[in-house]
């Protein structure tokens, strides 16, 4: 690292100006860099984020698109700083680096490496392609909704978990008539039918999650706590997909599904929101 880019002025976001940023914007609008090691990304990271070592990053520029934004952040900010400072110093249009790191991040974060669900993915796939591989992780995750719906005790649990096989419902219905405009047939190749086990939006099969997890869930709060976690792997999947698409279609597609996923978690979070005030 040239000693020189350290002394090249960038822009601090606070984490709360950062999430604001995000908030207001697509995921095709920035980029969000983790500069941490490997295992710190793997315990933890915010959804979508892309992992370039700060060790690693003069040899990996290219990865990055000079003309987007950047939000650099680390563990608690100085890594991010050096890595904000290096990237305006190679004449990277707008560079922002969030103080206090993940650690000051309230909100939720994704677990897993960078390579998770990505493990068949070429980039090479086409826009029809996109679409069924959507199509089966969101049959996927609806169908979990749906088992638990019918093992829980509660009808307002049962009522919540219904909810959720409705935003599944709007998903599987738009990509199918994207499918079908697209291609001119009706039915779509791979397509789950109800109690199938395909896969979730956060990577596994159905009844493997069930399985580990039925046993946890019984409360309105477990099951909140749960979908969140499952739409924040599913805005980091549909991020990093979307990264690695060569297709600009496909790209477009993967990249306004995270959008429409981080709308499913911002509802969740209003929902966490309101049964923690009634507990008061």
């Amino acid at each position: 690292m040239n000693w020189k880019n350290l002394f090249v002025p960038g822009e601090d976001f606070s984490v709360s100006q950062a999430r604001e940023y995000m908030a207001a914007r697509g995921a095709d609008a920035y980029q969000l860099l983790d500069v941490r090691q490997p295992k710190e990304y793997e315990d933890g990271h915010l959804p979508g984020a892309i992992l370039i070592p700060l060790r690693e990053l003069p040899g990996r520029l290219g990865e990055l698109d000079k003309e987007k934004p950047v939000i650099v952040y680390c563990a608690v900010g100085g890594r991010s700083k050096a890595a904000a400072q290096l990237l305006a110093g190679k004449d990277f249009a707008s560079v922002y680096n969030m103080t206090g790191g993940i650690k000051a991040w309230e909100g939720p974060q994704a677990k897993g490496p960078e390579e998770v669900g990505l493990e068949f993915f070429t980039g090479q796939e086409e826009y029809e392609d996109g679409v069924s591989l959507a199509y089966a992780m969101e049959n996927g995750l609806q169908e979990f909704y749906r088992a638990m719906a019918g093992r829980v005790e509660g009808e307002e649990e049962r009522q919540l978990y219904l909810r959720l096989v409705g935003f599944e419902d709007k998903h599987k219905a738009r990509l199918l008539a994207e499918f079908r405009q697209a291609q001119g047939i009706e039915v779509m190749p791979g397509k789950g039918e109800s109690g199938s086990s395909g896969p979730m939006e956060g990577g596994g099969k159905v009844e493997d999650f069930i399985a580990r997890v039925d046993a946890h869930l019984q409360t309105k709060q477990d099951i909140l706590v749960l979908a969140m976690a499952l739409e924040t792997q599913a805005v980091d999947l549909y991020s990093r997909l979307g990264q690695k698409s060569k297709k600009k279609e496909t790209k477009a597609l993967f990249l306004r599904l995270a959008d429409e996923e981080k709308l499913h978690l911002s509802y969740l979070a209003d929902e966490m929101d309101k049964l923690l005030s009634q507990s008061l």
